[in-house]
């Protein structure tokens, strides 16, 4: 077998999301991030790398292997090793996983190695791929629309996999591949990028009732321009400005508030300093990616901030930025079932995708 550096010039796969290269090393970063390409072999093996001190359980880097059109992983593993090399595809394996013999497979088949845990947890790094001799590797095609969200835990898929008071954050139960926003780009066939992280606002992170401080630890304003912040810092490196000719989205979905409302509790002035944040935020995609359109939601968890964000729409688009809208979700019923730690159940991201997507759609017609 012979070894494939995943390098940002590499051209037999296609990345998808904010990639970080370092040191011969490909680090896939937010939840969701890929690559992907089409294999004609019968046995990959990959070398992945994590952080040493985000390996303890619950909190492990999970990765994913998709194959083909499935729905549903052929592997999800997390990596409890600082490196080691892992078996991705079997050809012989995924034959009876399918209950067919190898023959009636095709020649090639779509591989797409993703990560399933957020950033701020393990890091999944490859440092190599192991693909047969001889075997054709060749990158799977961009799609012609792409959506780029912002977001927090719920664009994460946080808890998702877990149950209220019952289940509290592991990484075992992240799965961005039901969330509202993955369930969207699906529905309108887009690629995607995610730029999120649990608890994250723009004035202040999630805080509990009994702080009237804000947490000022990790804001999106930080993050937003860089390809991989904080993963810059624990390798010990200077952060790589994020490139937006590498991903050029048709359409911009935010979803933040939810963590700020824990700290602005409808006080004029700290309403007044998130309205702010967030016009900035929206400078910057406007600076990234000129008139896309924006779609700013919130709703869900938490809708104190819900007039907040309608009003700063308003004002925008009163002042001439016709490509931004408010979109509002409805809040989360306890009926539809709650995920860990009160965070949305699938059955809450299917509803709110529906909601989106109908709206999107009707967005992209223009």
């Amino acid at each position: 077998m012979r070894k494939e550096i995943i390098t940002r010039e590499n051209r037999n796969v296609r990345p998808l999301g904010r990639i970080l290269y370092h040191d011969g090393i490909c680090y896939l970063g937010y939840s969701a991030s890929e690559i992907g390409f089409y294999y004609s072999g019968s046995l990959l093996l990959a070398d992945l790398v994590t952080d040493g001190w985000r390996r303890e359980e619950g909190r492990e880097g999970f990765v994913g292997v998709f194959i083909g059109e499935d729905e549903t992983p052929y592997k999800r593993f997390p990596l409890k090793e600082e490196e080691k090399e892992y078996e991705l595809f079997s050809r012989a394996d995924y034959a009876v996983t399918k209950g067919i013999t190898q023959d009636l497979l095709p020649q090639e088949l779509a591989i797409r190695i993703v990560k399933y845990s957020e950033v701020a947890f393990g890091a999944v790094g490859i440092r190599y791929l192991l693909v047969e001799d001889g075997a054709g590797l060749r990158p799977l095609p961009e799609k012609s629309r792409k959506i780029e969200f912002i977001g927090d835990s719920i664009t994460c898929g946080y808890g998702i996999e877990g149950v209220c008071n019952v289940d509290v954050f592991n990484t075992p139960q992240e799965n961005p591949f039901k969330n509202y926003a993955l369930r969207t780009a699906k529905a309108l066939d887009a690629d995607y990028q995610l730029v999120s992280w649990s608890g994250i606002g723009l004035i202040s992170d999630w805080i509990p009732p009994e702080r009237d401080t804000p947490d000022e630890t990790v804001l999106m304003p930080q993050l937003y321009p860089y390809t991989a912040y904080t993963a810059s810092e624990r390798l010990g490196i200077p952060p790589e400005e994020w490139e937006p000719s590498r991903f050029f989205p048709g359409l911009v979905v935010i979803h933040l508030g939810t963590n700020d409302d824990s700290y602005t509790r409808q006080n004029p002035e700290r309403e007044a300093a998130f309205t702010e944040a967030y016009r900035g935020l929206c400078r910057k995609v406007r600076e990234n990616y000129g008139d896309v359109r924006i779609v700013c939601c919130l709703g869900i968890m938490a809708r104190s901030l819900c007039p907040v964000i309608a009003r700063m729409v308003e004002e925008l688009r009163a002042a001439g930025d016709k490509n931004i809208h408010y979109l509002e979700f409805e809040a989360q019923r306890e009926e539809d079932g709650i995920a860990a730690d009160w965070h949305p159940s699938e059955t809450t991201h299917k509803k709110a995708a529906i909601k989106l997507t109908e709206f999107c759609r009707e967005l992209l017609k223009g």
